[in-house]
């Protein structure tokens, strides 16, 4: 993620606190971006240099106008200073700040095998009694690991897989 994506999504995020719009704000970049992601052209449409910076403009708002003015004029910003390209990027530094403003903490846990509903349930109880926070995980099966699991957050990395586990055995065996 560019400092660039980092700096406009800062921006957005400021302006949504000062209007006490951060779910509207999250909710219509969510909407833009499953826009962009079903009509990859229209993206690249905003992008073709080749067309003014207002006709561009006029087709962000023709397109989006049903969205919070402040998020279509942010689309259209990004279009006119020729960063269309980073609005992934954006819109998923505002979603991670989103998130933190509301004390959520992102995980990904990967297993050796799929976790059942009851299981997910406890791991997440676990991590939000330890964190303090609320906690929203996103889940993936590596076969690799032989067994347990592996929790990442932003910061912290918690490695309680079988493959882990007979790695330092092995470290101590050949030492």
């Amino acid at each position: 993620m560019t400092q660039t994506a980092k700096e406009y999504a800062a921006a957005l995020f400021s302006l949504a606190r000062e209007k006490r719009q951060e779910a509207e704000f999250s909710d219509a970049l969510k909407t833009v971006s499953e826009i962009f992601r079903c009509e990859p052209e229209y993206m690249q449409i905003l992008d073709c240099r080749a067309l003014n910076a207002s006709l561009r403009s006029s087709l962000v708002e023709k397109a989006l106008g049903s969205l919070p003015e402040y998020v279509v004029s942010f689309v259209g910003l990004l279009c006119e200073k020729g960063h269309i390209s980073e609005f992934f990027d954006c819109a998923e530094e505002y979603g991670r700040m989103y998130k933190h403003f509301l004390s959520v903490s992102e995980v990904e846990v990967i297993s050796a095998v799929p976790l059942t509903e009851s299981e997910k349930s406890a791991l997440i109880s676990k991590l939000e009694k330890t964190s303090g926070k609320k906690v929203s995980a996103h889940y993936s099966v590596d076969a690799s690991l032989l067994g347990g699991i592996i929790v990442k957050s932003e910061d912290t990395v918690i490695d309680g897989s079988l493959r882990s586990k007979l790695g330092k055995v092995k470290e101590v065996i050949e030492k």
